[in-house]
């Protein structure tokens, strides 16, 4: 059999490994559940590392003789000693002689882009800016949670939607269909029982925070003025977090390309929060195209794998890698 590759996408939710051959073509892939180990501790996010590689393994029929390189981005590699947690992590079950571990909004550049030069904006579980220039300088901005002012992420965002809906009811701000939405979707008579999550002893949480992100969006496509602003500050938020990437890493000569990922993004039905992100980019710096990424971010590791082994990714290939997760 030919030659091939491992790619791996670790994110706070899901694992998915795949492997692709020099043509790109899928010959395996293996999913499993939260690999940051910030989020689930680092035992849990080895067992599912190793997990996920159990199953590409299986499922593609593949040697490790045959894999080449590999290619990991994993969500809660920021700092340098996360990359040696994650490292320490990796080294027992990686499958072949080598690998290249990258933070997982870095994959999600190189999958909405042809060269992994950009910024890469995710919302989804967790929230994360990052850029990386022709000259392999990479920035990152926030990224690790609720204390570095990350915005956008579907916690962050449900959060927010929340305070508003109590400020509603009470009288201290606008009122807001939230609060009814929010009811509805968690079966509560009164708004004020959601409290009863946090409690230590009642059956009711935890609460499903990400579960919440999408009724801000429906509520903001139905006119409501309290949800569109939580999505715009959000948007202001993170849009001053690109600056600084962008600032950083690029000239205003320079096109530069900025890639949407994560489901807070991809599957927002409001584009309020994307439109304030533009605007405020746009402001500063006009040469900027925008990427709302459709593929899995794990094709970006693959396509980092071949990067550092110095493989091409012509058309071809890279429809290839894309076609298996459409």
């Amino acid at each position: 059999m030919a030659d091939c590759v491992l790619g791996v996408d670790g994110g706070g939710t899901k694992t998915l490994a795949a492997i692709c051959s020099m043509d790109g073509t899928i010959l395996g892939m293996g999913k499993s559940g939260c690999s940051n180990f910030q989020s689930c501790g680092e035992k849990e996010a080895h067992r599912q590392l190793a997990l996920a590689i159990e199953q590409v393994m299986k499922d593609s029929g593949v040697s490790p003789g045959q894999i080449k390189g590999a290619c990991y981005g994993i969500s809660g590699a920021d700092r340098k000693k996360d990359f040696d947690t994650v490292r320490r992590m990796i080294e027992p079950i990686n499958p072949c002689a080598e690998f290249t571990l990258v933070n997982d909004t870095i994959i999600a550049l190189r999958a909405g882009t042809d060269d992994g030069v950009g910024i890469a904006l995710i919302a989804g579980t967790g929230a994360n800016a990052i850029g990386r220039n022709a000259k392999g300088k990479t920035l990152q901005v926030g990224g690790m949670g609720a204390l570095t002012g990350d915005y956008g992420s579907a916690g962050q965002l449900a959060e927010a939607a929340i305070v508003a809906a109590f400020k509603g009811l009470d009288g201290r701000a606008e009122a807001t269909v939230l609060s009814e939405m929010f009811c509805r979707h968690l079966e509560l008579s009164h708004l004020e029982d959601i409290i009863e999550y946090e409690f230590f002893d009642l059956p009711r949480g935890p609460l499903e925070m990400g579960s919440l992100a999408p009724l801000v969006f429906e509520a903001a496509s139905r006119g409501d003025f309290v949800a569109s602003r939580i999505l715009q500050e959000a948007g202001r938020e993170i849009g001053a977090a690109a600056m600084i990437v962008m600032d950083g890493l690029f000239d205003k000569s320079e096109m530069v390309t900025l890639v949407f990922g994560g489901s807070v993004f991809t599957k927002g039905v409001s584009s309020v929060m994307i439109d304030t992100i533009k605007q405020h980019i746009l402001e500063a710096h006009s040469l900027v195209r925008f990427v709302k990424l459709e593929d899995e971010p794990v094709v970006g590791a693959l396509g980092f794998a071949f990067d550092h082994l110095g493989w091409t990714i012509n058309p071809k290939i890279a429809d290839n890698m894309r076609s298996a997760f459409r």
